[in-house]
């Protein structure tokens, strides 16, 4: 019995059949590919982008978290010198307070010893003034270690 193509015309069966064949099944995976994307819901398709997209938000998040932990780790660093430096300078306040007031306490003894000099000059000019109004000379003295 003799096989006949779509046009009617009688095929032989050893050449053009597998041939026939073969274009059948080319035309029907790549048919197969397009109907099954055209029978995907357009909801389905929305949504797997939409994963796609919040997946790689995901990893960018995590990625910016990961470096601001980083930057949060160097800054705990920085306020721990910052508490050290502040506690050395609290303790400089504190020898600059004591010395502040060891200088006070020294600038008022010079002036009263500046008094107390002058008191005894003011006495020593009395007492040579009321023993004759005579200075006695003064003596030279060699200074120590001078022969």
């Amino acid at each position: 019995m003799p096989i006949f193509d779509e046009n009617g015309k009688p095929v032989n069966q050893d050449d053009e059949l597998p041939l026939l064949l073969d274009s059948q099944d080319a035309l029907n995976k790549e048919s197969r590919v397009k109907s099954i994307i055209r029978n995907l819901p357009v909801g389905l398709i929305i949504s797997f982008v939409l994963i796609i997209i919040l997946g790689i938000m995901v990893v960018s998040f995590g990625a910016k978290v990961s470096s601001l932990s980083a930057d949060l780790a160097k800054v705990e660093g920085l306020k721990t010198q910052l508490s050290s430096i502040e506690s050395r300078l609290e303790k400089m306040n504190m020898d600059k307070a004591r010395i502040k007031s060891s200088l006070t306490q020294m600038k008022g003894d010079i002036e009263t010893l500046k008094i107390q000099k002058e008191k005894a000059e003011a006495q020593l000019k009395k007492q040579q003034q009321t023993n004759g109004k005579k200075k006695p000379a003064a003596k030279k003295t060699k200074p120590a270690g001078r022969n």
